[in-house]
């Protein structure tokens, strides 16, 4: 699995010479399919020895697992690192100074650290994943819901359950950092269940579904990121919508590759936002890395001298995601596709 560890040291590489940064979809492929979907992509790139690296990998240490394959190789730099992904991504290939992390932006966005809870009359089941994987599991049982004939009892078992259902969720889901919570069970068990989560918690909550009890985790999984995956072009859209109206109020939200690389500089970006197929050129400056999208004949904050960038959004992603911000990579929004980069701000 891509680990933190992972993410933050390509995060962290620089290099002098080039680095090839490759995705490849693995989804529904022969190994001979997507061989020759590689070979198509390293084809005119004119880096012999990390392509030789790259195919000697795939042919002889690359186990077939995972759903993509994410690869970053600069042989001039002795570096090399290959990750399964458990995840579907788009084939891609870009060559340039730093790993491409953009797809791992997108990746850890739509399915970085979330939980599912299957919730039924008399206990319920919790599971960690991330990246597409299934990190942990535990689950809690409480009283038999079937009262005894003749036995009188001022406690109801349904809600003594579903409040410490509800209550292990929160200690189980809490401990994991979740960022999005999915519930599975029957509607009427579910609305019991959020109505014991406080509103804070209730609001991780992006879908439900209707899975029983006795779900395999690789039928929990499916269906999670089939549900995840509705809720979340419906809250990438409130996204969009949220920072539109925040620029235009001049408040809190950026639009625009100019404004947006200002405050990326700044600190203030807490959720970037970019289209998928943007990318523009822009300019860096030597000294304090201040990005802006015009040249300048100095920089405003060092005097330093400005040297132009080929994708300023990529670099401004990886950027906010070194700060500790929010990446959003967006698919087939009208919206953002319009505006290309913006964000929402911390102040």
């Amino acid at each position: 699995m891509l680990s933190n560890q992972a993410i933050n040291e390509l995060l962290d590489y620089q290099s002098k010479e080039k680095i090839l940064s490759i995705y490849l979809n693995l989804t529904d492929k022969t190994p001979e399919a997507y061989k020759l979907t590689l070979r198509s992509m390293l084809k005119g790139i004119n880096m012999p020895e990390d392509e030789e690296a790259i195919i000697r990998y795939i042919e002889h240490e690359f186990s077939r697992e995972g759903r993509s394959l994410a690869i970053f190789s600069s042989a001039a730099e002795n570096y090399f690192r290959a990750y399964p992904l458990s995840v579907s991504v788009h084939s891609r290939i870009h060559i340039g100074s730093k790993p491409y992390v953009s797809p791992l932006a997108n990746i850890l966005d739509a399915y970085g650290s979330y939980g599912v809870a299957l919730v039924d009359k008399q206990g319920a089941r919790f599971f960690h994943f991330h990246l597409g994987e299934l990190v942990e599991q535990e689950g809690v049982l409480g009283d038999d819901v079937h009262q005894v004939r003749g036995v009188q009892s001022s406690k109801n078992p349904v809600k003594e359950n579903l409040k410490e259902s509800a209550e292990f969720a929160m200690a189980f889901f809490g401990e994991k950092k979740v960022r999005r919570i999915l519930l599975g069970g029957t509607d009427e068990n579910l609305a019991q269940f959020q109505n014991y989560l406080p509103k804070k918690w209730q609001s991780l909550v992006v879908g439900t579904f209707s899975l029983g009890m006795t779900a395999s985790p690789h039928e929990v999984l499916d269906e999670a990121i089939k549900v995840g995956a509705a809720a979340e072009v419906k809250r990438e859209a409130g996204l969009v919508r949220q920072m539109n109206t925040s620029a235009a109020k001049h408040a809190v939200g950026v639009v625009g590759l100019r404004d947006t690389l200002r405050a990326s500089h700044e600190g203030r970006i807490q959720t970037l936002l970019v289209d998928e197929n943007y990318h523009a050129p822009g300019y860096k400056c030597a000294g304090c890395e201040h990005l802006a999208a015009e040249k300048q004949d100095s920089c405003p904050f060092c005097g330093g001298k400005f040297e132009k960038i080929t994708d300023a959004a990529e670099v401004a992603v990886r950027k906010v995601m070194l700060a500790g911000g929010m990446v959003e990579i967006l698919r087939d929004n009208p919206e953002m596709a319009e505006v290309g980069i913006g964000g929402l701000l911390r102040y």
